[in-house]
This record gives C-alpha cells, structure tokens and sequence, in this order.
C-alpha cells in the first residue's frame, strides 16, 4: 500500500519456481481480480453518470473544490468511500478461493486514484477493462493477511484466510552472492505481492518484497554542493559547481521503428478481417463499436509487440539509472525545473507556414518525450537522494522564467525556440539550455513556493551575489564544454 512521504522504503523482486497447477491457480486468483475490479468500476461509472445529471452536482462544482469534495464524498467518491465498496458483499467465491480483504484494499487504492485524477486532477476516463496481475498485503501487526513465508528455505505461501489452509507454497529464487539481495532480506518486510509478467509471449510470476529503509550502497558517495538541471524532451543541461554538462537520455537506444510499424499493420489488418462491424464501407471506423473478436494471431501479433516495447522500456531504465548515479557525484542539492511533459507533447494549435509555402506540422515533442522518457528519469533522480541524509531535491517551478533571465542586466528577454545561442547584455555568447541550468542553480526556492502554479516572474527569486561570484567559473566550464 501506499507509505508515507517521509518514510522511506525500497522493492525487490524475486523469481518464483513455480509448477503448472500453481500457474493456473495464480492465473484464476487474478481472473477473478479483473472480473471484480472492472464490475466495480463500471457501477462507480454508472453512479457518477447519474450525480453529473443532477442540479445539485453542477451547483457542488460551481462552489469550489471543496464543496465538490463534500458533495462527492457524500456518495461514495473518496479513498475510504471507495474501499467500503469495494469490501461489501463480497465473501462468497472471492474469499472461497483465497481472495482476502486485502487484496481489495489494494484494488480499491487503484481505482481510487483513478477517479482522483478525473474529479479533481487532469484525468480524462476511468478504464473499465482493466487487467490485474498483482495482489498484494501490507504487513498489519506483524502478519500479512494472505501470506506466508520463511526466509531459512526461501519459500512463500499463499494461504486462505476463509478455510486457514495453504493454497500452494512456492520457492523463490535468491542470488545468495548479491551482498544486495542478502541485505534486502535482513531488513523489516512492509508488504507482499505476487506479481505476473509477460515475457516473451509468456507469463513469468515473481514475488515483490517491500523493505522498510534504504537499499544496500554499493560503496557511492554523493557529492557537494547546489546542481542546476534544465530538462528538455531528449536532453538535459546540467550546471553544478565544478561541472557543466549537456547529458543526452538514453544513448545509443534506438527504437525500431519500421518493425513496430509493421507489427501496427499486422494488428490493423487482423481487426478489419475478424471485426467488420466495426468500419463502414469507406474504412473509416464507426463511433461507438467496439472490437469484440480476438484471433489467434492478433493475440500472438500484440505479444510481439508487447515484449518489444518491454524490452525498450527495460534498456531505457537501466540508461536512466546509470546517468542518474552519475549525477549524484556532481552535488547533494538538485534544483530541477519543472516542466510540464504533456504540454509539450500535445500538438500544437496554431497553423502556421514554412518559407517554401507548405503547412508547417503541428507536431511536437511527443515522439522525443515517448523515447526518452524525461519525467522517470527525474522520478529516478528524486528516490535515489531520498536514500541520502544530506540528498535534497528542489522543484524549481517553469514561471521563474529562468531561461529568459540575464542577471548581467537583471531583465527579461523572451527567447524563440530556435535560438540556440543567447548573448547575454555583457557581450558573452552562451548555449540557451546551460545558462537557464546556470539561473535555476542560483534560484530561490523553497517548499512554498515550489507548491505555487502561478508567480509573477522577477528577479527576486535569484540570488545575484552568488550568480555574480561563480560566474567567471561558468563561463569557463561552458567554453570548455561547447569547444569539445
């Protein structure tokens, strides 16, 4: 379940052994999770469609957030509302077959954050076709309901809590030489889950051990002093105060994009093949049909699929987690802006034209965003300084304007996209992403204002005498940098 902010804590998973009947089993525990999940959610839709409909939802949201809030709660729409319904009516077949209260707790905080995003945050839908492939239980007073395991034969039970017989016991695999491992399973276990995979068109399952603490270091030091990073969709610029840098993410990690293409077709041709209800005779797909065949080969051609983009993920995270172990040398205090990803990817509004006369694309940065993942890289950046006493981590908030500051002159200078090179009032030409790394290392920030949406931009929100004093060292740090 969710832990607290200030509580620190970490995951490792374990492969199981496991035979064919306990497959099975895990496999209908989670058939049976889906079936009770996607029900539940569909009711909470067709409750929420009727509140929408009625004068006093409409007066509710006109009043503020948290009138709206009341109003909701009143009728279920809130954390504990949502794991009453979840748990009501419910020990029949669920708790026959192993499936305890907790296992719908965990379903519950799901679809509770689900319908958080849509009432109150940028959610748009809530999925109602949702696939489970975890259960888990919290440690309550030393025990986990569903779950029993002994560390001496690494081995884990599930039990059920109707009958108080083991349904299966099930090893897992230890690397008894991972010094990371062995000291994982020395610490405090806060919760349990078994887990399913798709592997190469394959279900593995594997058990999730949540530690209360820090991981195992393996001999890194962090560094000292202030780093300022300006994140871009492929890139990011990072100034600290030894160091300037221009850090590309994920390397040499390239997408094949003609075999997804290809793939895309393959899934494309087998849905008009075995679902003609779904298009007219021109193609084009009908409002409102859903597809409700699934063949052989459409179900082997999105497996292909699947594991390539698992495997890309899988490159992309362990090239996020090496730069971020690298940065972690550069200082102890990260100052980040914070930049909003989804805007940046969404396509652009105004139609505009190129010198040769032709519509300029609307697109983006939605490609760049989508290979290189810049928002779980900073997430990474963030938990690896939790680990640290010293390790803060600073959200410098985009209205600072921190890439049209120039302290030389202390104004403001609007810049386009396209000018790569800014000069600032002194004569000095610099890059565009290392300046604004240079003025978000400099910032003013704290807890406040970093929780504030909208600040009017000024140049009190820099510290002039430091920028002034590390300045020389800046510009001899970048000129270096930008003649390699």
């Amino acid at each position: 379940m969710a832990h607290k902010e200030n509580q620190k804590a970490f995951v490792v998973t374990f492969p199981l052994h496991t035979e064919k009947w306990q497959e099975d089993r895990i496999d209908k525990m989670m058939r049976m999770l889906t079936t009770f999940y996607n029900d539940r959610q569909r009711k909470l839709v067709r409750r929420y469609i009727y509140l929408s409909h009625s004068k006093a939802y409409k007066e509710a949201k006109g009043k503020g957030v948290v009138a709206f809030k009341n109003y909701m709660k009143e009728y279920g729409f809130s954390q504990y509302g949502l794991d009453a319904f979840f748990k009501a009516d419910t020990k029949g077949a669920l708790y026959q077959c192993g499936l305890n209260s907790m296992f719908l707790q965990y379903l519950s905080q799901c679809a509770w954050s689900a319908w958080d995003k849509k009432l109150f945050g940028k959610g748009d839908f809530v999925k109602t076709d949702k696939v489970v492939n975890i259960f888990c239980s919290r440690n309550k007073k030393e025990r986990f309901c569903g779950f029993d395991y002994d560390l001496s034969t690494f081995t884990i039970s599930i039990k059920s809590t109707c009958t108080k017989k083991i349904i299966c016991t099930i090893p897992f695999v230890v690397n008894k030489k991972s010094d990371y491992e062995l000291f994982a399973l020395s610490q405090r276990i806060c919760r349990i889950g078994i887990v399913r995979k798709l592997i190469r068109g394959k279900y593995k399952y594997y058990v999730q051990f949540t530690f209360d603490g820090v991981p195992y270091n393996k001999g890194r030091n962090i560094g000292t002093g202030i780093v300022g990073i300006d994140p871009g969709p492929s890139k990011i610029a990072i100034v600290g105060d030894n160091k300037v840098e221009i850090a590309k993410l994920t390397p040499n990690i390239e997408e094949d994009e003609r075999k997804t293409a290809r793939l895309k077709r393959k899934l494309d041709r087998s849905r008009r093949a075995t679902n003609p209800h779904m298009y007219k005779e021109d193609g084009t797909i009908i409002k409102g049909q859903r597809q409700t065949c699934f063949s052989k080969a459409y179900n082997e051609t999105r497996k292909q699929l699947a594991d390539a983009q698992r495997k890309l993920a899988a490159k992309r995270k362990i090239a996020h987690n090496e730069l971020a172990n690298t940065l972690l040398e550069y200082g102890d205090t990260f100052k980040v802006e914070a930049n909003s990803y989804k805007s940046m990817q969404a396509r652009a509004k105004a139609t505009s034209m190129t010198k040769s006369g032709r519509i300029r694309s609307k697109k983006r940065y939605g490609k760049s965003i989508k290979n290189r993942a810049p928002s779980e890289f900073l997430v990474i950046l963030k938990n690896k300084l939790l680990y640290y006493p010293k390790g803060k981590y600073y959200d410098v908030p985009s209205s600072y304007a921190c890439t049209q500051f120039d302290f030389t002159n202390e104004s403001f200078t609007e810049h386009k996209i396209s000018e790569r090179r800014i000069v600032t009032s002194d004569g000095i030409q610099h890059n565009r992403d290392t300046l604004a790394a240079f003025n978000i290392k400099n910032a003013i920030v704290n807890e406040t204002s970093a929780k504030k949406k909208k600040i009017t931009k000024s140049k009190e929100f820099f510290d002039i005498v430091k920028m002034k004093a590390s300045y020389n060292k800046f510009c001899v740090m970048e000129r270096y940098l930008l003649s390699v």
